[in-house]
């Protein structure tokens, strides 16, 4: 699950990070160096994107702050909650299940930066699983069981119709890329857990 970590840690900072110059140049090393081929369409249109031309990185962060920031009505609301909850209101039940995900899998989350059903926080988290299950083979079976069960009850529950609607709202390659990206991943995902045992990743 090696490969799907690195991609899930790559979309995290995409939906985590403004789309400064920086942070540019660090995707496009990342995408040339470790991504799968399946985010062969991101990384396309990151490397189109002329860094040196000041013009297109403020369209690029108005586009991010558009589309999950604000400060006009968000097109498509990075947060969970606002998906699956009846009013589509932030920090609701999705938001303390989240949270008890983290706590037990012993992360400490710091909401006042990035709530916790944020998209990047959620994807990043199951990086942070999928690579911990390398890491402590001891734990592998603990890791696969939160990791699994975060996965049905979260990613996979509302990330889809999100990326649709990031798909709709964006008018700029890298956004409309980078929501076909997170359906494929969200996909892979599934098919990867759909195929390997209960408690064995």
């Amino acid at each position: 699950m090696n490969d799907l970590s690195v991609s899930l840690g790559m979309l995290s900072s995409l939906y985590l990070c403004k789309p400064s110059r920086e942070a540019i140049e660090r995707w496009n090393s990342l995408l040339t160096v470790e991504a799968p081929d399946f985010m062969a369409e991101l990384r396309g249109a990151l490397s189109g994107v002329d860094v040196t031309c000041e013009a297109i990185l403020e369209d690029l962060l108005w586009e991010h702050t558009r589309l999950f920031v604000g400060p006009y009505k968000i097109p498509c609301p990075p947060w969970e909650s606002v998906y699956t909850s009846p009013g589509r209101l932030m920090m609701q039940s999705a938001f303390d299940d989240v949270l008890d995900f983290y706590r037990e899998a012993g992360l400490v989350v710091n909401t006042q930066e990035v709530m916790a059903d944020h998209v990047g926080a959620e994807l990043n988290f199951l990086a942070v699983l999928l690579r911990r299950m390398g890491e402590q083979p001891d734990k592998q079976v603990l890791l696969a069981s939160i990791a699994r069960r975060f996965f049905e009850a979260h990613l996979k529950n509302w990330i889809p119709q999100f990326a649709k609607d990031l798909e709709e709202a964006a008018t700029l390659l890298v956004y409309k890329t980078l929501a076909r990206t997170t359906v494929e991943l969200v996909n892979r995902l599934d098919c990867r857990f759909r195929a390997i045992g209960p408690d064995v990743l």
